[in-house]
Formats: C-alpha cells, structure tokens, sequence
C-alpha cells in the first residue's frame, strides 16, 4: 500500500536487496531469483534502510505521512538482524520522520537524517548518540560517508550541500 521510500544493495551479496515502505514492512530480496526471501512487519511506515558494512544488519528509519497524519513512531529507529529480521535494538532521539540511513564504510558510524533538519550520529556498535549535526535549513534528503569514515556530506530539501566530521559532528562546511 502507498509507497516504496527504501532500496539498499547488499554490501558484499550482489543478489539481495532490502526494501523498505509505507505498507510497514522492510523486505530482503534476491535478485536472480526475483522473488522476497524474508520480511519484517512493523508498526509504523518505513522510509529508509541501509545494511551495515559486513551485511550482518539492516538499519531502518521510521515515520513518514502520507496524509494520514502523524505516526506514533516518527524519528524512531530499528536494528534488524539481517538473517532472522528480528528487532535487536529500537531508539528514538528525533520526533520527525526519518528519511535517510546511512552506515559508514567503517561501521564505526551510524547516521539518520531527519526531517527536523537534524543528523543523528550513533555509535556503530552499542547505537549511542554520539552527535548531532544542526546547520541544514530544512529536511534531511540524503546524506554520503567518506570512503575512509571520516567525513560526512548531506543534502536538504533547501538544496544545501554541507559537510561534517563523522565522528563529533563538527560542521565542516
């Protein structure tokens, strides 16, 4: 129902995918066999996914409207284990959708942008906030690593490109 918001590749597997939409669910897919092979049905629209580096787990940004007024879960995130799609971790820091999740190369960094114009930076690993980045005009749109972790560039729906450092979300540029 609705629509489709999240498409990630698998970091090393060509032939699987994951999909992520308003119909609440996150979806693993093979490609050559063009059929699903798992899912995960949650709560609250889904509109961004992304695997960490080693394929292990799949990040998931909750909320979105699709003039049905707000979801209970705007801002929240999921952690699924890639392999059995069940929820290993839950947080919330913003109260505004999500719409981009991104993984650093290094899997040190884990970064959620948000349509309360924020990036939140989280430890890789244990899912802490380690930082905010709180320059951009408008709402998040997409957000890039550096291929060495270290730095990161975003996008807003006020075609602002800014630059950060991944690990303290220091404004750059």
């Amino acid at each position: 129902s609705d629509e489709l918001w999240g498409l990630a590749m698998h970091p090393t597997n060509p032939d699987l995918l994951a999909t992520s939409g308003d119909d609440r669910t996150v979806r693993v897919w093979s490609v050559k066999r063009r059929r699903m092979l798992r899912k995960a049905a949650l709560d609250c629209m889904v509109r961004a996914v992304a695997w960490s580096p080693d394929g292990s787990k799949l990040a998931v940004g909750l909320g979105g409207s699709v003039g049905k007024g707000r979801q209970k879960k705007d801002g929240a995130f999921i952690i699924l284990d890639a392999d059995t799609m069940e929820v290993e971790y839950e947080g919330r820091d913003s109260r505004q959708w999500i719409s981009d999740v991104k993984f650093s190369p290094d899997g040190k960094t884990l970064a959620m942008g948000s349509h309360d114009d924020k990036i939140y930076l989280y430890d890789g690993k244990t899912f802490a906030l380690r930082a905010k980045c709180e320059k951009h005009n408008s709402f998040i749109t997409h957000m890039d690593f550096s291929t060495d972790s270290s730095y990161l560039q975003s996008n807003c729906g006020a075609y602002e490109l800014l630059y950060y450092n991944a690990m303290d979300g220091t404004f750059i540029s």
